[in-house]
């Protein structure tokens, strides 16, 4: 009946679906869990009170000064030519000068604002002020300075813990990934803040209705319009997704419904000849092509990186063995970008902090992920979408130089919320000691 490992995968994660809403349907007729641990008693409402504020005041000056450090030392050394860190830095900065030459010649492209927003920013800014980059890094030190506390307010109207907050707040503020990216002339300073300002709308509108919320939804989704169009399309879909329903007896209906659905679009899909959910035309994907995944490490990395020492072409599907191969290659490769046996580039190195923080507190994600569930699921639902939503899309969908650097630090700060939240659950181990002994 089925031709493929990967129709057979498929039919059982189908039937797993089923099989694990059921077993929550037997849960939820017993006893649930509803308070936190005693470590996690909600300390704070979900706005910032007095000393909270202080403390964002002091976050964003100091991660204002760390990031203008970095401009400094970046435009003292010319980093970004004589080590080639950031080709695309070097993009704006040209395309930005020509398109303040065609503004004084009373050019303004208006339509080109979307997609290609930041190029019409760029420019704009150049007109304006006269063509030096350190204006757009000055506008981007200042977002990165200011998404900590975006994220801060977010966590703390999620758990209402104002130790956890802190600490996501100061990761995301002076975690050297943030800070390498912002001092650039990217657009990923505004991306990542805009991303997690929109999410924090969406928990604001998931607690009750109001404009505030309204207001930031919709500027976050101007600004992913103007700087990443597919994102602005991507984030739609996620606050949809966003608004599931998750709490108490509405959980088993909705999980027995996507379940369904998904058993009956594989047996359509199927019956029309695709292979469950599309099988046929998965297995062709060369996402999935174990040699095409070596090759584009090899092209991230300049001739250093490969996941395998020689080529070979296993793909998806093909058959059980190959099919574990790749699918073990996609799941290492969809949280940790480079291979760590063969670091040969400025940009990997640049890298390294943020896998090693993603591989150190794996453990500690899953511990977040489960106790959220249990003692956030409303509020925190949001925060997972976002964060695994991104990660799919960037994981799934880009094997390019920006998709392992920088897009996905996109999703970073999220996934840090879970990680923080699971250290202080499991309440022992070094990260936790030290995290207590930090003074706020």
């Amino acid at each position: 009946m089925f031709e493929s490992a990967l129709e057979i995968s498929v039919v059982v994660l189908m039937l797993g679906c089923v099989a694990m809403a059921w077993m929550l349907a037997r849960r939820d007729r017993g006893p649930r869990r509803t308070a936190p641990p005693e470590a996690l008693l909600p300390t704070s409402d979900a706005y910032p009170g007095p000393s909270a504020q202080r403390f964002l005041l002091r976050l964003f000056v100091g991660g204002f000064l760390v990031r203008a450090v970095g401009v400094l030392v970046i435009g003292l050394t010319d980093a970004i030519r004589q080590l080639n860190l950031s080709p695309d830095s070097l993009r704006y900065h040209r395309e930005g000068m020509a398109i303040a030459e065609q503004m004084r010649d009373g050019f303004f492209n208006a339509p080109n604002w979307i997609d290609n927003g930041w190029f019409q920013f760029t420019g704009l800014v150049y007109y304006l002020f006269g063509p030096n980059p350190v204006y757009i890094q000055l506008v981007n030190i200042a977002l990165g300075a200011l998404a900590p506390l975006v994220v801060f307010r977010l966590v703390l109207a999620v758990y209402r813990v104002d130790t956890i907050a802190r600490v996501v707040a100061l990761l995301v503020a002076f975690f050297p990934s943030f800070v390498y990216w912002s001092c650039l002339m990217l657009k990923d300073p505004l991306s990542i803040f805009s991303i997690s300002l929109l999410a924090l709308a969406v928990v604001r509108l998931r607690d009750g209705f109001g404009p505030a919320p309204l207001i930031a939804m919709t500027l976050s989704l101007l600004a992913l319009l103007g700087i990443r169009e597919y994102l602005f399309f991507v984030c739609l879909f996620l606050i949809a997704a966003s608004y599931f329903p998750v709490e108490g007896r509405r959980t088993v209906p909705l999980l027995l419904t996507l379940s369904g659905v998904v058993v009956l679009l594989g047996t359509a899909t199927w019956f029309a000849g695709f292979g469950v959910l599309g099988a046929d035309y998965i297995r062709q994907s060369h996402y999935f092509d174990l040699e095409y995944i070596n090759q584009s490490r090899i092209a991230i990395s300049h001739g250093s990186g490969a996941f395998f020492a020689a080529p070979e072409t296993a793909v998806w599907g093909q058959d059980v063995a190959s099919t574990a191969r790749a699918a073990l290659a996609a799941v290492y490769f969809f949280f940790v970008s480079i291979d760590l046996t063969q670091i040969g580039s400025a940009r990997q190195l640049m890298a390294l902090p943020e896998i090693l923080v993603i591989l150190c507190l794996l453990p500690s994600l899953v511990r977040g992920l489960r106790a959220s569930w249990h003692h956030a699921r409303q509020q925190s639902l949001p925060v997972a979408v976002f964060a695994f939503g991104l990660l799919i899309v960037y994981g799934s969908a880009a094997t390019n130089m920006g998709a392992m650097f920088r897009w996905r630090m996109q999703a970073l700060p999220f996934l840090l919320t879970f990680m923080v939240y699971g250290v202080f659950v499991h309440g022992r181990g070094p990260i936790y000691g030290l995290l207590r002994r930090m003074k706020f």
